[in-house]
């Protein structure tokens, strides 16, 4: 069994971006926990080998092991970490239904993600997310184009979005993921529509800082593409 404290990285440290939630800065990616009524909540769980990382970040903040992970999606940098925390920890894995037959295996896949889920392993998720339902706070957002299934999670009460990587921030600026790594570009444009018009207070993106106040560069992002929408 893996133990956390043997993979504790001292400049890696869990920091607070909104009430209850925390920013978990990984190697190249994000992840997110949540503190609830029902314990911790992860959204997304990063490479594989983050597991013990995740755990030692949470226990730092004196956050106790997630009891549920939220993935947008099941790329190699968002769900690698989930097979060593299912290891030690046992939480209940969700996805949406496209992304959870990529992770039992089961989803035909450009070359690029099949070399990559090779890496990820097969893991059998406990439940779908299903597009505008509720799911411990959060709603789930189909925001489709990057893969086929990814979501997002908004947080209505205080205007957080946890995007994944159907947008990434560079510096304050809002970008599509690159293309090489989309499977849709109109898909992806269509979300990234759907998304700025809930005008979110805070942006928590798989890639990059998190950005607050992020309308007026999701419309930046937009502009140039008046007619997706």
């Amino acid at each position: 069994m893996d133990d956390p404290s043997e993979n504790r990285d001292p400049i890696m440290r869990a920091e607070l971006v909104a009430p209850r939630t925390w920013l978990l800065p990984l190697r190249g990616v994000n992840a997110y926990a949540l503190e609830s009524e029902q314990g911790t909540i992860l959204v997304d769980a990063g490479n594989p080998g983050d597991g013990p990382r995740i755990l030692a970040m949470l226990q730092g903040r004196g956050l106790p092991p997630p009891g549920l992970i939220l993935l947008t999606h099941a790329d190699i940098d968002h769900a690698g970490g989930v097979r060593s925390l299912l290891r030690i920890c046992a939480p209940t894995v969700r996805a949406s239904e496209f992304e959870a037959q990529v992770l039992a295996g089961r989803a035909r896949l450009r070359l690029l993600r099949r070399l990559g889920h090779a890496l990820v392993g097969h893991i059998d998720c406990s439940g779908t997310l299903e597009d505008s339902r509720s799911v411990a706070g959060l709603m789930v957002v189909a925001t489709p184009g990057h893969t086929a299934g990814h979501c997002s999670f908004w947080r209505k009460e205080d205007g957080v979005l946890f995007c994944g990587d159907a947008l990434r921030v560079r510096g304050t600026r809002v970008q599509l993921p690159l293309r090489i790594f989309t499977d849709d570009r109109a898909e992806a444009l269509h979300s990234l529509a759907h998304l700025a018009k809930l005008h979110p207070r805070l942006l928590l993106p798989g890639h990059g800082p998190p950005l607050r106040e992020p309308s007026t560069a999701m419309r930046a992002a937009l502009a140039p593409r008046e007619t997706i929408g």
